[in-house]
């Protein structure tokens, strides 16, 4: 009895060690994704305020243009 007992008790070290590996695995591969994501989303930003820039900028450049010509 006491051998089935001290096998039960290894096995179930082994399953937790099997299973903490799994997990840190997962988180490993999540991070991966999420790190990503927020690459992917960063690069869209800075594309969209780099374009909002630019609209910005030429509104403001007709802007001085219409300002000039007004003056005139």
């Amino acid at each position: 009895m006491k051998r089935f007992g001290y096998l039960l008790f290894i096995a179930c070290l082994l399953s937790a060690c099997h299973t903490a590996q799994g997990v840190k695995q997962d988180v490993h591969e999540g991070a991966e994704v999420a790190g990503e994501a927020i690459q992917k989303g960063g690069e869209s930003v800075g594309k969209a305020l780099q374009k909002g820039g630019e609209v910005v900028g030429e509104t403001m450049k007709k802007g001085g243009e219409a300002v000039k010509k007004a003056v005139e």
